[in-house]
C-alpha cells in the first residue's frame, strides 16, 4: 500500500484503474476497503473511466494514528486530501464523500474549491449547515461512548451500536477512534456553504437515523442535486445499486 509523508505525518492510500482522477473519503468507524471496496464502488468507478484514489485518513489502515484528539478534526484531514492530492500531482479531481467523509468533503469544496470538479455526498445529511438534530460536530462526542464499552452495547439502538461492531471487524484501534471522535468539526455555516459552486449530487436514505436526509444542504448550494433512496437506512447506501448509477450519470453528464 503506498505511502506519503508530509508535516511528520504518513497516510496511507490507494489507487486503481486509469483515467479521470477521483479521491474517495470513507465515514466513520470503517476505512477505504471497508467502505469502498468491499461495496463495489471500485469497479462501479473504474469501469466507467475513473481512477479511483482511496485515501485512508489518520487512524485508520495504515495511516498515523495517535491518542490526541487535536490530531484529528476537520482541518487536518481535509488537509492530508489536498496533500495527497498534490503528492500525485492531481491539479483538479472528483471527490466522492460518505458519512464522516461528507464533513471533510464539504470542507474542501468550501476552502481548497480550485482542486476539485464535481462531488457526490452519499448517506449524509441538512446537519451538514447546521440543521438539527443530526450535527455531526455533537454527534461525534458519543461516538466516543460507544467505542469505550468493552462488549457489544446490546442496550443501544441498532444504528449506533453497529458502530461498536465496525471497529471490530475492520480492525480499528479502539483509542484512536475514541479521540478521533473527541476531535474539532466545525460545522459549516450556511452563509459559506452557499459560496460553494462545484456541482454537488446529495445521496440519502429515507430511513437514516444516523445523519438523517440532506435535501435542505442540496437546496442551499447554488449546484446542488438531491437523490433520496426510499427504503435505505445509513449503511445501505453504499451496496444500492441506483447509488452506484446515479453517482456514474451525474459524474460524466455536461
Amino acid at each position: 500500500m503506498p505511502k506519503f509523508t508530509k508535516n511528520d505525518v504518513t497516510i496511507s492510500y490507494e489507487i486503481y484503474g486509469s483515467g479521470k482522477p477521483i479521491v474517495l473519503l470513507h465515514g466513520g468507524a470503517v476505512d477505504f476497503k471497508y467502505n469502498y471496496q468491499q461495496t463495489g464502488w471500485i469497479e462501479t468507478l473504474t469501469d466507467n473511466g475513473f481512477q479511483v484514489i482511496g485515501i485512508n485518513f489518520r487512524g485508520y489502515g495504515e495511516s498515523d494514528k495517535s491518542n490526541d484528539p487535536d490530531f484529528y478534526g476537520t482541518k487536518n484531514f481535509s488537509n492530508d486530501v489536498v496533500n495527497l492530492i498534490k503528492h500525485l500531482k492531481f491539479s483538479k479531481v472528483y471527490l466522492i464523500g460518505y458519512s464522516m467523509g461528507t464533513l471533510i468533503a464539504f470542507d474542501l469544496l468550501y476552502r481548497y474549491p480550485e482542486y476539485f470538479s464535481k462531488a457526490i455526498l452519499m448517506a449524509t445529511g441538512n446537519g451538514l449547515i447546521g440543521i438539527p438534530p443530526y450535527i455531526l460536530e455533537n454527534l461525534l462526542p458519543g461516538f466516543a461512548k460507544i467505542f469505550s464499552y468493552e462488549s457489544y452495547p446490546s442496550h443501544l439502538p441498532k444504528h449506533l451500536s453497529a458502530y461498536w461492531n465496525f471497529i471490530n471487524e475492520v480492525g480499528l484501534d479502539k483509542d484512536s477512534m475514541i479521540a478521533l471522535s473527541l476531535g474539532k468539526y466545525p460545522t459549516l455555516t450556511l452563509e459559506n456553504a452557499s459560496k460553494i459552486e462545484s456541482p454537488i449530487l446529495i445521496i440519502s436514505g429515507e430511513l437514516d437515523l444516523v445523519l438523517g436526509k440532506g435535501e435542505k444542504v442540496a437546496k442551499t448550494l447554488p449546484n446542488g442535486e438531491y437523490l433520496e433512496i426510499q427504503g435505505a437506512n445509513h449503511f445501505e447506501l453504499a451496496t444500492e445499486k441506483k447509488v452506484h448509477q446515479a453517482t456514474i450519470e451525474f459524474l460524466i453528464k455536461d
